[in-house]
């Protein structure tokens, strides 16, 4: 495979960010008034005890870690810890909040969340969120959680860390419909400028669960030096949840927050932080559809707007979806579906972008032709509003022939290359191996993008078209 330049960081690059980009932004958010999140979001901190007793069902769990040695302390995290507990108690969680733990602590913070969460009723009711603010990194491909007083830079960082995947993830009941949210606000840049990763980095979220991150594979997470302003992630995350009247679906909330943290930093008036935007990531694993906001009465009869967005959600063609979902916003401006709209609009674009490529050939039959089970028909409709874990997932089942669907290995192979020019490094990956078996020359644009992506082989991309065993 002919050589590319990455658009990961590397190792070197990696280190100067976290060192000079690091003090550069420290000084210029010093003397900054309120970031673009921050700007229309008042410190929330005074209506925390405010709103009804929350229901037993919606639990959250908040580790805000700002306290670190060699001055790379996080000053917005005790703020953003108030504000997002706040946030989330007008949505019925019953939160805890812990600050700057050390990892023992925070390891029995996690402990007693999942002895909670296993002790709710399995009704495809239950809610649990846990939030990290602090310093984070990928090691071997895993992703750590650094408690406070750990320094970046100490060589037994991961000894005395929080494994993501191992001890968070496996506090929620991982089982369909779900939910269990993890919310990351942190880098994820690697262990030192010497790692060489032996094994993944990009990981999805298993069955039931929910993991948002505020920074893609390899990147920094960036925050203002001002206690009196959020992160940029958790800003925008405190926003949206605030602005949720209606009935939300908790997949449209995060990726509206995406899209916005994308928006703020890419527009920023300062240069160091539009080069350095971070693109926040997220992964689903199979869940159902859980709601915040005020839930609809039975006795409210449905209107003009709801006939119009129940249509736009019968929809499985991308371009009908974009183009009703553009009718809709300006048929029904600042309405109570608005969030879903715009969720749908951009996931729409996403999909049409990844069909027009050459790489995927998928036919629109793909979408009309297949009768599966309930399960397949919701991964369907979440696929083709752009969602690249749904497709990846769609494309299991034609390989194995499940959830109703008769086995179809170059049906699962289109699936999964629509899933990679989503955005999924692991089926980019996936590809890269099977083609590369077969000789066939779009091996060289799936490994390199699977790079891109941020996803790291156990031996590297290999320089030939065999497969990683090379």
């Amino acid at each position: 495979m002919p050589k590319r330049e990455p658009a990961i960081e590397s190792a070197h690059r990696r280190e100067f960010i976290g060192n000079g980009w690091r003090a550069l932004l420290t000084l210029l958010f010093a003397g900054d008034t309120a970031s673009a999140a921050d700007a229309t979001q008042p410190d929330a901190s005074a209506t925390t005890a405010s709103g009804p007793p929350p229901p037993a069902n919606r639990l959250a769990l908040l580790v805000c870690c700002g306290t670190y040695p060699a001055g790379k302390s996080i000053l917005p995290a005790p703020k953003n810890g108030r504000d997002l507990e706040a946030a989330l108690r007008r949505h019925g969680f019953e939160v805890k909040v812990e600050n700057d733990l050390d990892r023992a602590a925070f390891a029995n913070s996690i402990e007693r969340f999942r002895q909670r969460m296993r002790a709710l009723p399995d009704d495809g009711r239950t809610i649990g969120l846990v939030y990290f603010c602090g310093h984070g990194m990928q090691f071997e491909g895993r992703n750590y959680l650094l408690p406070a007083h750990v320094a970046t830079d100490d060589p037994k960082a991961k000894e005395k860390s929080i494994n993501l995947q191992e001890e968070v993830l496996a506090a929620f009941p991982q089982r369909y419909p779900g939910l269990g949210i993890a919310v990351i606000d942190a880098c994820r840049d690697g262990l030192s400028p010497q790692e060489k990763s032996s094994a993944f980095n990009y990981s999805t979220a298993p069955t039931g669960c929910i993991v948002a991150f505020s920074a893609s594979a390899g990147q920094v997470s960036l925050s203002p030096s001002d206690p009196k302003q959020n992160s940029f992630y958790t800003g925008e995350l405190v926003r949206t949840l605030n602005e949720v009247g209606e009935e939300t679906p908790i997949n449209d909330i995060f990726e509206l927050t995406r899209l916005r943290v994308q928006q703020t930093m890419s527009s920023h008036a300062l240069e160091i932080i539009r080069r350095l935007a971070q693109r926040p990531h997220i992964t689903t694993g199979q869940t159902g559809v859980f709601r915040l906001g005020r839930r609809r009465s039975g006795l409210e009869t449905r209107g003009a707007e709801d006939e119009a967005y129940t249509r736009q959600l019968a929809l499985l063609a991308p371009a009908e979806i974009r183009r009703a979902a553009e009718e809709f916003l300006r048929a029904y401006p600042g309405g109570k579906y608005e969030t879903q709209a715009r969720v749908a609009l951009a996931g729409a674009d996403d999909a049409l972008r990844a069909l027009s490529s050459r790489f995927v050939r998928l036919s629109a039959s793909a979408f009309t032709a297949a009768r599966g089970d309930e399960l397949f028909t919701e991964d369907l409709r979440k696929a083709l509003r752009g969602d690249k874990d749904a497709a990846a997932r769609i494309s299991e089942m034609y390989r194995l022939g499940s959830n109703g669907l008769a086995a179809n290995a170059l049906r699962g192979e289109q699936w999964l290359r629509y899933s990679a020019l989503l955005g999924n490094a692991i089926a980019c990956y996936e590809l890269y191996r099977r083609l590369a078996e077969k000789a066939d020359p779009d091996a060289e644009f799936f490994g390199p993008e699977a790079e891109r992506l941020g996803y790291q082989p156990p031996k590297g991309l290999c320089a030939s078209r065999k497969s990683e065993n090379c």
